[in-house]
């Protein structure tokens, strides 16, 4: 079943291929879905391929208090036991990227290649924490999640991805996402991933690190991306000048590319 438990909690999971595990995390008010352009060009290139809902989204259990980036990394490593994996690559957007980055601060032997895209080092602020809370206010409205999607899409996304033809399904299907999803869940999500801050550690991560960085996020500036590459001793960075917050959807050839690339570098 593609289930396990943490703390009476049920999170959903699924797997593809088999061969060298990679763990491809998703950003707020999101689900594993997001990553559906990498997925075949994973496994055709054979990469044992883990993509969780994150506890509160998709297909997992509801949250009852605040939720923070620690509470994920800590359901990831019952994921990871639950699964048997042991060494690992892992692929995180986003809040995604923030999670990856305790995880691989934890597990820096286990940890094998670490990809960063359109995240951050630090919400430990108060310009982060009021725009939480600003997300939370609206999760917590009925049907909070599908206006806070509509409010958002055109940030998330570049403008010629959403007149594409896979721009409008892809906005079909997340529709749908946030239609099911539970608004108080994400409003504790919000809430409990202020508090972050590993940006003094940085320079810690010893496994090669690759930061991407969309020209057009407006949210994660590329800049934020490049100063984390440039503290990370064994990184590089790249900028993905079309792309938007959700570069792996807006721009996914290109963002698969360049992550294939350096997943497979000797």
């Amino acid at each position: 079943m593609p289930f396990y438990t943490v703390q009476g909690r049920s999170n959903y999971y699924m797997e593809f291929g088999k061969g060298r595990p990679v763990l491809l995390l998703h950003g707020i008010s999101n689900s594993g879905r997001a990553w559906g352009p990498q997925i075949p060009a994973l496994v055709e290139k054979g990469f044992r391929v883990i993509v969780p809902d994150h506890a509160g989204h998709g297909a997992s259990g509801f949250l009852n208090a605040p939720f923070s980036v620690d509470d994920f990394a800590n359901d990831l490593e019952a994921l990871l036991t639950h699964l048997g994996v042991g060494n690992l690559d892992v692929v995180g957007l986003s809040l995604g990227g923030m999670i990856a980055l305790e995880l691989a601060l934890r597990y820096p032997n286990r940890v094998e290649r670490l990809v960063v895209a359109n995240s951050f080092d630090k919400t430990a602020t108060a310009a982060f924490q009021d725009m939480a809370e600003g997300w939370a206010q609206v999760f917590e409205q009925p049907y909070g999640p599908i206006i806070r999607l509509e409010q958002n899409w055109p940030s998330l996304v570049s403008p010629a991805f959403q007149k594409s033809a896979e721009g409008l399904r892809t906005y079909q299907i997340w529709h749908g996402i946030a239609a099911t999803v539970d608004g108080p869940s994400l409003a504790h999500v919000a809430r409990g991933i202020g508090t972050f801050d590993v940006s003094k550690r940085l320079g810690k991560l010893t496994m090669p690190t690759l930061f991407i960085a969309g020209g057009l996020d407006r949210m994660s500036v590329p800049e934020t991306s490049r100063c984390m590459a440039s503290s990370v001793p064994n990184a590089d960075f790249v900028l993905i000048e079309d792309a938007a917050h959700i570069s792996n959807v807006d721009t996914a050839e290109v963002f698969t590319t360049q992550m294939l690339e350096f997943l497979q570098k000797v």
